[in-house]
């Protein structure tokens, strides 16, 4: 077969050159079963660092080409591939369907089964990314190529998108295909990315829809002071002001605030809360203004804790190469992780004051707006109505993430986004995100790609004429 792949069209970059198998490539293009497509996937090492992206591009290269579906692919730098392909249709605005192909590294000797063996025990498919978030790749293109298949007339374009760099900012993948190619959103009016999932509540089901998002405000704090011997300790060396003014950072709390988004979450999850918590749900606004139970929601849930206050983690820190040596400078990294409201400047205006040292400097690394999806859009309908049919007794709500995704990149141009995979995850396989022994459900793997092609459906295809 004639690979079918568009080359040299995204100028002041090349092309990606993709080597094919034609036994691997026919093995790859017949298999329909989700699971062994997501295991295929799995098995891709794209560990960020280095990121390989490009061997993703590959996997994905190769079944498009067997459907004859053309694609275009780029490198943002070596070996960091991104791929999309377009179906086209009528005048509706565009939907782009979104995920990152990179993964967190894991260390398999944390782990009980290979991260990257893609090996099925127990009910699940174990291995690095089967949440987060190559399962929603592999439910993206079985709902891309059905649409293919079927051949009937879209009332707007469907887009693909595989990108690199997620799990590092987006720099290289999102980030730098809006950079190099604005015209890309031109006619797009919503994206499907990652974000929200179901879960069980005791026996009620909730399903959570991202609708925005913490900023990241990552910092850098320097602390400067005299070199010297590690025998002969000064009390203002530099890295004596770093733990000092970690220290104070440390003790210093951003006050708690309930926005909008998280308001409507927990009200909507009280019901079905066990006491105390949810008859606190119920009345937010008095829980939040309530120090104890605000310190006691930490220990109870530090996830919903987190959305209701911007928070600064301690990540990384920096001293001398020898033990015995003072070195003449010391440094540390924060994660903070603003409320979407939140101005930056005045954040980083506050957090220098609590530093209150000359010799320490607070610089950013990395910063970015947040946004909010509208939850009328029909994207998020679609989502909503397709859930409600399926699942009649569980609650659908919008969700904030305390962390970022690709999505603000779409959210700060105007374009909604929506981050959700219909997937329905335990509290084992939620932990196993960025953790040790990621896995998914076998049962979540197939059902989760018939509930995508049905959203990706109710969106492309106009509703029947009724009598």
């Amino acid at each position: 077969m004639q690979m079918n792949v568009i080359k040299n069209l995204w100028p002041a970059v090349v092309a990606m050159s993709v080597l094919f198998s034609s036994g691997s490539l026919g093995e790859i293009a017949k298999e329909e079963d989700t699971l062994s497509l997501l295991a295929n996937y799995v098995r891709v090492d794209t560990s960020n660092p280095p990121g390989n992206e490009s061997r993703a591009v590959e996997f994905f290269a190769k079944i498009l080409t067997a459907e004859g579906i053309a694609f275009e692919t780029v490198e943002s730098a070596p070996g960091r591939g991104n791929l999309r392909a377009r179906l086209s249709g009528g005048d509706q605005p565009a939907l782009i369907l979104l995920h990152h192909t990179d993964v967190v590294p894991a260390d398999p000797a944390r782990w009980q089964h290979n991260p990257f063996g893609a090996e099925v025990a127990d009910g699940f498919l174990h291995g690095r990314g089967t949440v987060d978030t190559k399962s929603l790749g592999i439910f993206h293109l079985r709902a891309f190529i059905a649409l293919h298949r079927a051949g009937k007339p879209l009332n707007r374009d469907v887009i693909f998108i595989a990108t690199a760099d997620e799990e590092a900012g987006g720099a290289l993948g999102v980030g730098w295909l809006l950079e190099h190619r604005p015209e890309l959103l031109d006619g797009v009016g919503a994206v499907l990315n990652e974000g929200g999932y179901g879960e069980l509540h005791g026996d009620t089901l909730t399903f959570a829809v991202e609708v925005t998002q913490k900023v990241p405000l990552w910092l850098r704090l320097e602390a400067r002071g005299e070199p010297g011997h590690g025998a002969t300790p000064r009390t203002d060396s530099a890295v004596n002001r770093l733990v000092r003014a970690l220290a104070r950072i440390e003790g210093f709390e951003f006050p708690p605030r309930l926005i909008p988004p998280v308001k409507q979450y927990l009200k909507g999850i009280a019901a079905i809360t066990p006491p105390p918590w949810g008859k606190r749900f119920s009345d937010p606004e008095k829980m939040v203004g309530n120090t104890q139970q605000m310190q006691a929601l930490h220990d109870h849930d530090h996830r919903l804790h987190a959305l209701l206050r911007s928070t600064c983690a301690v990540t990384r820190l920096a001293g001398s190469e020898k033990i015995n040596s003072i070195p003449g400078t010391a440094s540390a990294e924060l994660d903070c992780r603003l409320l979407p409201d939140e101005d930056p400047e005045q954040v980083l205006q506050v957090l220098t004051a609590v530093v209150d040292d000359p010799e320490v400097s607070v610089t950013t690394l990395l910063n970015f707006g947040a946004g909010v999806s509208a939850t009328d859009d029909p994207a998020y309908r679609a989502i909503e109505t397709t859930l409600q049919r399926d699942f009649p007794d569980a609650l659908v709500l919008p969700k904030v993430a305390a962390g970022f995704t690709d999505s603000h990149y779409f959210r700060e141009r105007g374009i909604a986004a929506y981050g959700f995979s219909p997937i329905i995850v335990s509290n084992e396989e939620r932990d196993g995100v960025h953790g040790d022994d990621e896995k998914l459900s076998i049962d979540d793997i197939e059902r989760g790609a018939q509930l995508m092609s049905v959203i990706v459906n109710s969106l492309v295809y106009d509703a029947p004429d009724t009598p």
